[in-house]
């Protein structure tokens, strides 16, 4: 036997004897085992498989849930509730240049898409669940299992907005168009290009999505000591800098 296989039946041994866990405790970890394995295996996995990875007897699972399906269910809530998405993009440094604050966010976003991607293939959904507001969540900053049902509603994501909004809110007047449409062309080529099948397995990275919604992709001439100013830049990329306002054309 390996001493690799050896060191995990010393760690499930060890486990088993520790001290019992709180059943909320329990329940999380168990949720967070099911997800493990649905994104390792490629489909559900098993009581019998998630027994072992989690280092407890498989009656354990049923202790803390009624039936397999209301863990899967559970799962699915924690594996999309936004409250952790919103936290890692509220840690984004605000004195990075807009650039890299942008890459920052298409990396949390391309990694979020993934997951997602990964978790329906292995469950067979054909859609993301209903989420709900997920307000205690989103304070919390985690997912709070028996806060996703909760009754959806206009304003249910709006602290993810915030969050997604604080990335430009000092940039908005270097933009031609509003920061909520560089946000949304961002997400759309984030999930098309983070999609194996969509990108025909050309993934694209954060750096390469950013630059294109930034630059595009045609040849610029390069920039004079001072820099291209926006007017410059739109105008050489077929734009009329008149539709930019005074404030720009001005600008060297």
């Amino acid at each position: 036997m390996s001493t690799r296989v050896e060191g995990r039946k010393a760690a499930r041994t060890a486990q088993r004897r520790a001290a019992p866990m709180d059943p909320d405790d329990r329940r999380d970890a168990l949720i967070e085992v099911f997800v493990r394995l649905a994104h390792r295996e490629g489909r559900k996995p098993t009581t019998s498989e998630i027994a072992q990875e989690a280092g407890v007897a498989e009656g354990t699972i049923f202790r803390a849930f009624p039936t397999k399906e209301v863990l899967e269910k559970e799962a699915v809530q924690a594996a999309f509730c936004p409250a952790p998405v919103r936290r890692r993009i509220s840690a984004i440094d605000p004195e990075g240049s807009l650039r890299d604050r942008l890459v920052d966010f298409t990396r949390i976003m391309q990694l979020r898409f993934t997951e997602v991607f990964g978790l329906m293939g292995a469950l067979g959904l054909t859609e993301p669940p209903n989420r709900g507001p997920h307000e205690s969540c989103y304070e919390a900053g985690r997912h709070l299992r028996g806060h996703a049902d909760e009754e959806e509603h206009g304003a249910a994501h709006q602290p993810l907005l915030d969050a997604v909004h604080a990335l430009l809110i000092h940039d908005e007047d270097h933009l031609v168009v509003p920061g909520t449409d560089v946000i949304h062309r961002i997400r759309l080529l984030t999930f098309s290009g983070s999609h194996p099948g969509i990108a025909d397995g050309r993934v694209l990275t954060p750096e390469e999505i950013v630059d294109t919604v930034l630059f595009g992709v045609v040849c610029r001439r390069p920039p004079t000591e001072s820099g291209l100013s926006i007017a410059e830049l739109h105008a050489q990329l077929g734009g009329d800098p008149r539709h930019l306002g005074g404030e720009w054309e001005a600008r060297p």
